[in-house]
């Protein structure tokens, strides 16, 4: 016998931060403050932890993400995993959600396992949507592109911590005037753990027009987040140029070894970057997909507790980072 609960609580939810990568745990130590995230918590007949699933509902209210779902090794192939991700989606529905999104990456031993899942449980087919790119500083490190970054005087490269008020004004007016930055690519992201040691901007002729947002995911990895260059400037490399100083500034620090760049399948030229001149420097490519499902009607009462038949199972290796260059 299984019991799913909904967590509403930091003190009940301390015990099952293990069950969801670092970047997520603030969400479930602040509850009460966060209540955008849908945390469907699975304990075995002795009442302990043994699974987790966690959404996101988006500023909209319409629609939500599926940030992960974990299933423990001993009670896998116990259907706990369909049972978490179903009362997750009715949760959702009652919280007035209208769809849901989930985002996984392949590869994993368990790819298999959770396509079938999804298709059981009614999620559109999943689509190609980044590349997940890894590395170490020590390999990155001898890529050419690294040594050949020297701009034109009328750029500056600024750490993104100094960005003035100013300057985050006009960025945000001359958006809603005339939006010419991709909402993905957006640098006010409400996101926490933003990492100052390689944010960067990029300014030209005292203006900005890009910049390289990092965030610290670990204490030793960094993903590089949103990158972006105001369109008339991006065929003269000038991204390029801010990744590699991120990069370097993150060898520089010693201690942090590993990042993690997420390219979109629908950006041509950064992907066409990344075969030609990152793959010889990375550790691993792989590739996340996306799916979607629609909550409308699906807004029964699930019960607390629940006797598992089914035998599907799900779990979420490594956490997936959704984030573009362009």
């Amino acid at each position: 016998m299984y019991t799913f609960n909904c967590l509403d609580n930091a003190f009940t939810a301390i015990s099952y931060q293990p069950f969801t990568f670092p970047l997520y745990r603030w969400r479930l130590q602040e509850l009460k403050l966060a209540p955008s995230t849908v945390a469907i918590a699975a304990s075995d007949a002795a009442n302990q932890p043994i699974g987790l699933a966690l959404a996101e509902i988006r500023p909209s209210g319409q629609s939500a993400e599926v940030l992960s779902i974990f299933v423990q090794p001993t009670h896998r192939q116990q259907g706990v995993g369909a049972a978490l991700l179903e009362r997750l989606t009715a949760e959702l529905s009652l919280r007035g959600c209208s769809s849901a999104h989930f985002i996984y990456t392949t590869g994993q031993p368990t790819t298999k396992a959770l396509e079938r899942l999804l298709q059981k449980g009614n999620w559109t087919l999943p689509q190609p949507r980044m590349l997940v790119c890894r590395s170490s500083t020590e390999i990155i490190a001898n890529a050419p592109w690294m040594r050949r970054q020297t701009l034109p005087s009328v750029y500056e490269i600024f750490p993104w911590q100094d960005i003035t008020t100013a300057e985050c004004l006009a960025i945000q007016q001359t958006q809603a005037s005339s939006p010419w930055i991709p909402r993905d690519l957006y640098p006010f992201q409400p996101e926490k753990n933003l990492e100052p040691l390689n944010s960067l901007g990029l300014r030209y002729q005292g203006q900005v027009v890009g910049w390289m947002i990092t965030h610290r995911l670990a204490p030793d990895t960094i993903r590089y987040s949103y990158g972006f260059i105001r369109q008339d400037l991006q065929k003269m490399g000038r991204l390029i140029s801010l990744i590699a100083n991120a990069i370097q500034l993150q060898i520089d620090a010693e201690n942090i070894p590993n990042g993690i760049w997420v390219v979109s399948c629908s950006r041509a030229p950064m992907l066409q970057f990344v075969r030609k001149h990152m793959a010889p420097y990375l550790t691993s490519i792989e590739e996340t997909r996306g799916c979607f499902k629609s909550l409308i009607n699906d807004a029964s009462q699930p019960t607390t507790s629940v006797q598992i038949a089914d035998r599907e199972t799900l779990i979420i290796e490594k956490p997936t980072a959704c984030v573009t260059y362009s």
